[in-house]
């Protein structure tokens, strides 16, 4: 099951990060509309990418990741690293959304520095998080800040009571 587990978040991540690639060339085809009807195609065929197909793989790559990570030996210091790059993948992807919401008019512009500063960001992210899961670098966890060790805003634990010492008869 491990491996099925980790096939399908391969999957669904490679699936994911590709559209979120390829989703700029269709944000920036809405500057080449001619008519109402070329509207129509590109406005469905981007929203079908993202909605259809981006967003569900998202969902099945964060999902089948966090199983990963309760399922394998998964809680190693690098990981915070890869969650971080997830985080940033999940903002661009926020952002293709709101660039998508945007260009529903069908008057309104592709901002293509905002699509290079995303796709950039999205780019950097995937390899890192490559990187990192290649390379498991062995990363000292005492580097780490202490809000990463431990727990939240729970006081540490308490040792347990020593149990009365027992009389002899």
């Amino acid at each position: 099951m491990l491996l099925w587990l980790k096939l399908l978040h391969i999957g669904a991540l490679a699936i994911w990060v590709a559209g979120l690639l390829y989703l700029p060339a269709m944000l920036l085809a809405h500057r080449r509309v001619e008519d109402r009807q070329d509207f129509a195609r590109i406005r469905m065929s981007s929203r079908f990418v993202y909605m259809g197909l981006v967003s569900p793989m998202a969902f099945i790559a964060i999902g089948a990741g966090t199983a990963l990570f309760f399922i394998a030996d998964a809680l190693h210091p690098w990981m915070f690293l890869k969650l971080i790059g997830v985080g940033v993948l999940v903002i661009g992807h926020l952002q293709y959304g709101h660039l998508l919401a945007h260009l529903a008019d069908e008057e309104a512009q592709p901002p293509p520095r905002q699509l290079v500063l995303i796709t950039g960001l999205v780019l950097v992210s995937a390899l890192a998080i490559l990187a990192l899961v290649l390379a498991k670098p062995d990363i000292p966890s005492d580097s780490l800040p202490s809000w990463l060790t431990q727990p939240g805003l729970l006081a540490p634990p308490e040792p347990p009571p020593l149990a009365p010492a027992a009389h002899p008869r």
